[in-house]
């Protein structure tokens, strides 16, 4: 099994002996911790060797991880080295140029592809991918869309964790379907942003054409959207609520671009928040707190920095902390 599992490392698999491996890794407990000790032998002898390496290859040419049908990353156990980790750990056999880079992998993004299905998936960031029907999808951080083989030309179903943006082609004989969470989205073609959170509601914003949106779990519950409306489907499916979209910046996200409107600063923290992937802790003195601005193309510090100046009788300070935390101080404004 360690000559296996060495020319797996040593990329000298033919593609069906790595797919049988790789089935048997997500299979076979046994296997997998086996598989763990090895690469963490691999990893002893890199550090006493001071091997040097990079960690965006080492992740790229790692196996569908994020793949529904693998069971690799749902492991409980926790050993030195887990599966979690084992793209990280694979970097040391980098040294040895065993691995070829994909193309296009940039930061903690990933597009994986297996026989079945492909996955589309960020880390801390937002990432654009083209889909095989030439739609365009602007997926939101943490976020994560997969399709099963034939998409395009069999069907155009996917499912969706997170949020995304969608600019979908229209194809009148084959509707764009989307599963996110305990919703349906059904469109011909047409511009459009979901965002379904796990344990959270699921919110749609139609910007373009017209938007069929449907509960899974009570049938009667159905919608069509048109541009300019949104809907709400609440988390557990069960109430679906339609209305005018009143603020642009649910899609600052992806636009860059804020546009405040005698704004209450409770709003304009909630606005920052989606945008910037931040918590905002704010001082009550400041909840109702008007803000007339626009922002566009700016870091979140250079947004924080113009907001203080617009209120300078509030005397506003704030503070960066841990994993993403703001406090934001100040007095009552005029």
């Amino acid at each position: 099994m360690e000559e296996l599992m060495a020319k797996y490392l040593a990329n000298e698999l033919s593609e069906k002996e790595r797919a049988d491996f790789e089935s048997q890794l997500a299979e076979n407990e046994v296997l997998s911790e086996e598989f763990e000790s090895y690469l963490n032998l691999w990893h002893e002898t890199a550090q006493t060797d001071g091997v040097s390496f990079d960690t965006n290859q080492a992740w790229t040419r790692m196996p569908n991880q994020t793949s529904p049908k693998t069971r690799v990353i749902e492991l409980e156990r926790k050993p030195r080295y887990t599966f979690l980790k084992i793209a990280a750990t694979l970097l040391i056999v980098l040294t040895a140029g065993y691995f070829i880079t994909r193309p296009g992998g940039v930061g903690s993004s990933e597009v994986s592809t297996s026989s079945t299905l492909s996955v589309l998936s960020t880390g801390q960031e937002m990432k654009e991918f083209s889909l095989p029907d030439g739609s365009v999808i602007k997926l939101n951080a943490n976020s994560k869309v997969s399709y099963e083989k034939g998409f395009g030309t069999d069907h155009r179903s996917i499912t969706l964790i997170g949020g995304a943006n969608f600019d979908v082609v229209r194809n009148e004989s084959l509707p764009f379907i989307i599963e996110a969470e305990k919703s349906e989205v059904e469109v011909l073609g047409t511009s459009f942003d979901v965002s379904a959170y796990p344990g959270k509601e699921i919110e749609l914003n139609v910007s373009e054409g017209q938007v069929k949106f449907s509960s899974k779990v009570v049938a009667s519950k159905t919608e069509l959207v048109k541009a300019g409306e949104k809907a709400m489907l609440s988390e557990d499916g069960t109430e679906l609520e339609r209305g005018t979209v009143e603020n642009a910046n649910y899609a600052a996200w992806w636009t860059r671009k804020l546009i405040f409107e005698q704004t209450p600063f409770e709003q304009v923290a909630k606005d920052l928040e989606k945008t910037f992937w931040v918590k905002i802790d704010f001082s009550d003195a400041l909840k109702g707190c008007p803000l007339n601005a626009e922002y566009e193309n700016h870091t979140l510090k250079q947004v924080l920095d113009k907001i203080q100046i617009s209120f300078p009788a509030s005397d506003i300070k704030y503070t960066f902390g841990e994993e993403n935390q703001i406090k934001i101080e100040g007095k009552p404004c005029n």
